[in-house]
């Protein structure tokens, strides 16, 4: 796997998640009350699934912030901006930093370090140094959270007392029962600040054997919740995002805010079917707990009940006041935020297929002798207003002149030729058109399209897309037939030289060439936004 393909996805999850989680801070803060625990805590699910997953939606707006310096076609737009702007503000950086030593007489250790960056940056070495950083702190991330819980899980089994039994599992069968949860076993622990759900293959309930049994049934209902929410797989995931990203603070605060909302997502699932006495009851359990402050933390796969200062203080209110969850503006948060996700996925570019039109009664272009300036003139509007070629030329003005140079670089024929350029205020650049004094055409290039400035992107087209490219060839076929006679029949094979992209990918092109017995043409398709024919070499006159 490239570098370039783990940049893209870990530049673009981190971007897109971070606003997310921004905005998220912001909708628990202002709207809690109104859209309740579990949907907020919906959220940061969505959230979870940008981090993890590589995958990159189309999308015609990012055509238009790939960087024209950004040469390698494998690093996608948002990569390649931050690459390209890397590069030029360490450029600069090391450039006032060489002038003022200098001034100085002399070059610092500290320019010779960013000498070092900006040639490693050159010469690919950067990259390959980040990729071993960034595996190299996912891989230390990944061995801490595997030895907090397997320290967490030893102490819990060294620690396990009994499992429940009598009255006490009874009533816990019943409760999983009611909540249609299959059973986990339940074992008595000492000492445990707080109950908790351990695991996620073979999960099971650690008790505090100290819990009275009228907290015990409260306690269990909550476990049994977390069981009902599949919240253990929730916590692998928010594992799984601080081990990816674990480069991002954004992702850390992420992972707790998730895990205390996951908390009380959970006491929602737990008082929506009390009274008001059950309700009181559970909340004094959970004020009971807050004085054992040693709940797991987010490197640890179990759930803690314990919560303290202004978080407790909500917690309660929440249990106690629940039931003005407005369900429009529920409804409305998750359709809104599973659009948003769709979106934050839309970070690659978009190559349209085109339609390829056909001319089937297009005006063939004269074919007779130049034998005058006015002449080519003439000839060179025939071909820019054939819909092959057509480019509005309406503010145009031409410029013809007969040349006798051996091989022009613009040109592989080194016969006597009229040149013609067709030249606009409107256009990046010149038009030109070279014709043979017997009327062939020779060259054509449509320089206002910039196909000279088109650099190998790959795959529009493609090996992977020949009826594509039929398509492509036939069209070709049809514009030469425009500019020499007997092309079309003679024609048998042809060569699919590849694709281009110009600029920001706001225009794409594509290359063939293809031979008669008397002569090679090399043609260049403007495929995006407009299919024409802006190249034109016929090579048949080598000799």
């Amino acid at each position: 796997m490239r570098t370039a393909t783990v940049y893209n996805f870990l530049l673009e999850a981190n971007l897109m998640a971070s606003i997310a989680v921004v905005l998220m801070i912001i909708v628990r803060k202002c709207f809690r009350r109104s859209l309740g625990n579990k949907a907020i805590y919906f959220g940061w699910l969505l959230i979870s699934i940008r981090l993890l997953c590589p995958l990159a939606l189309p999308n015609p707006a990012i055509n238009q912030i790939r960087p024209f310096a950004e040469s390698d076609q494998a690093i996608r737009p948002i990569a390649g901006q931050l690459k390209v702007r890397f590069f030029d503000a360490s450029q600069e950086i090391y450039r006032l930093a060489i002038g003022d030593d200098i001034g100085m007489g002399g070059v610092s250790p500290m320019t010779r370090e960013l000498k070092a960056i900006v040639e490693s940056e050159y010469n690919g070495m950067l990259s390959e140094r980040l990729m071993e950083l960034y595996a190299l702190g996912a891989t230390l991330v990944l061995c801490w959270f595997a030895v907090a819980n397997l320290r967490f899980r030893h102490r819990l089994k060294s620690d396990r007392i009994e499992p429940i039994s009598g009255k006490l599992l009874e009533q816990y069968r019943e409760l999983c029962t009611q909540r249609k949860v299959k059973p986990v076993p339940v074992y008595f622990t000492d000492p445990l600040p707080s109950a908790c759900l351990v695991g996620v293959l073979r999960p099971y309930i650690a008790l505090p054997l100290t819990a009275k049994p009228q907290e015990a049934i409260h306690v269990l209902n909550h476990e049994i919740s977390h069981l009902q929410g599949h919240d253990q797989i929730w916590a692998v995931l928010r594992l799984l995002c601080c081990a990816v990203h674990w480069f991002n603070p954004l992702v850390w605060l992420a992972a707790e805010m998730s895990r205390v909302d996951g908390e009380l997502a959970c006491d929602d699932r737990v008082v929506e079917k009390l009274n008001t006495q059950e309700r009181m009851a559970y909340a004094n359990v959970l004020v009971l707990a807050a004085a054992r402050r040693n709940a797991p933390g987010v490197a640890v796969l179990a759930t803690g009940m314990t919560m303290t200062g202004k978080r407790l203080k909500s917690r309660v209110s929440a249990i106690l006041h629940s039931g003005q969850i407005k369900r429009g503006f529920v409804v409305s948060f998750m359709l809104l935020s599973c659009m948003a996700l769709v979106g934050a996925f839309a970070t690659a570019e978009y190559k349209v297929w085109p339609t390829i039109p056909t001319y089937e009664q297009a005006q063939s272009i004269s074919s007779g002798p130049i034998a005058s300036s006015e002449d080519a003139v003439a000839r060179a509007k025939e071909i820019l207003a054939n819909p092959y070629f057509y480019h509005d030329v309406t503010n145009a003005e031409w410029e013809a002149h007969l040349n006798e140079e051996e091989r022009p670089y613009y040109s592989s024929s080194n016969q006597p030729r009229y040149d013609v350029m067709v030249r606009s205020p409107d256009f990046v650049r010149d038009i030109r058109i070279s014709l043979a004094q017997d009327g062939t055409v020779l060259y054509f290039e449509n320089g206002d399209c910039g196909y000279a400035d088109a650099a190998a992107s790959g795959s529009l087209y493609g090996e992977n897309h020949p009826e594509k490219q039929e398509e492509l060839y036939d069209f070709a076929l049809g514009a030469c037939a425009q500019l020499a006679t007997g092309v079309q029949p003679a024609a048998e094979r042809y060569v699919y030289t590849g694709d281009g992209d110009f600029s920001n990918s706001s225009q794409h092109f594509t290359s063939f060439s293809f031979s008669t017995d008397a002569c090679t043409y090399q043609l260049g398709i403007q495929t995006v936004p407009t299919v024409r024919i802006v190249l034109y070499d016929a090579e048949a006159f080598n000799s």
